[in-house]
């Protein structure tokens, strides 16, 4: 399946039908949208005008497809079908990529299938319709490009592309992934792998020599320790090296405490989301402290014990 297959945009598709119907009633509300008489001749005539006069009649789509505009399903399929051709390019490029490029997806699928040419189709199709239906058309004017620039960084970053889940969260970056992701999205056993493949060892699992390790199943063996309890294991040992204080320790504590009872988070600013709006509007009463200060340290804090997590277990 194509990305406009992916997303339903078929020529005779329902939502392209009502995109049809309503042309006329979006054209008398937008005199931005009156370039063309029938919807469908709105592909043909993009290509033939400046970027600047695409993006005013894209623009008007954006507002219809949003949210806080018009919240419109079939202007948001509409202006989809006017970015299709950048989508199909952008599944074409990334489908071109080498596998080893992308050391991990953030959903489990079967070996050999991310890179798939329908499993790309499905990432862009995903994404572009998220970019669709959340362009800040208040804000931006360029819409096409920032679209597909946008839907390009988001399926690098869902794919696991270090580069650029670094710029969304460092702390995910630099995250290992364990126990069912320990070949990353490969199945384990002998007899689910092709002729002379193997499992991939931690260094092959690591995409471009300088990615996150991705570590293998823990030892049956050793004991369970509960996330928490390597959390408090791990801050307590900081205190004591001198990494963090005694205050960045209750400060990260009452983050974590938060963030578990917050059911959405914005991951954007990083540091696994605990330096976001509303974990930091919520811990400042508590200890005293304006928001501001409560990020400012918990940014600090954070980056202190990604530093000195290589000495954690080994310092005596």
């Amino acid at each position: 399946m194509s990305v406009g297959d992916q997303l339903g945009l078929e020529e005779n598709s329902e939502l392209l039908d009502k995109a049809r119907r309503m042309w006329p009633r979006w054209v008398a509300a937008n005199s931005r949208l009156g370039v063309v008489e029938r919807f469908d001749d709105l592909r043909p005539w993009l290509p033939t005008v400046t970027r600047e006069e695409a993006d005013e009649v894209l623009l008007a789509l954006a507002m219809l497809a949003a949210p806080d505009g018009g919240d419109d399903i079939a202007a948001a399929a509409a202006l989809a079908k006017c970015l299709l051709p950048g989508a199909c390019r952008l599944a074409g490029w990334l489908s071109s990529l080498p596998t080893k490029e992308v050391f991990r997806d953030s959903q489990p699928i079967q070996a050999g299938a991310w890179w798939a040419v329908e499993r790309i189709d499905e990432l862009v199709a995903s994404q572009l319709w998220i970019e669709v239906r959340s362009f800040p058309w208040r804000r931006l004017t360029k819409v096409a490009a920032n679209i597909i620039v946008n839907t390009k960084v988001g399926v690098l970053r869902e794919v696991g592309d270090f580069f650029y889940v670094t710029r969304a969260d460092r702390t995910w970056a630099h995250t290992d992934l364990v126990e069912s992701f320990s070949f990353g999205d490969l199945p384990s056993g002998g007899s689910e792998w092709a002729d002379g493949e193997r499992p991939p060892s931690k260094r092959r699992a690591s995409a471009l020599g300088h990615q996150p390790q991705v570590l293998a199943a823990p030892d049956p063996a050793e004991p369970d320790t509960s996330p928490a309890e390597e959390l408090l294991e791990l801050l307590t040992w900081a205190c004591e090296q001198d990494v963090i204080s005694e205050s960045d320790r209750r400060l990260l504590l009452c983050l974590v405490h938060e963030a578990d009872r917050v059911q959405t988070r914005n991951l954007g600013r990083g540091c696994g989301g605990l330096i976001a709006n509303e974990l930091s509007m919520r811990v400042a009463p508590q200890l005293g402290v304006s928001q501001a200060t409560v990020r400012r340290n918990a940014s600090r804090s954070v980056r202190a014990l990604a530093q000195a997590a290589g000495r954690f277990g080994h310092d005596e």
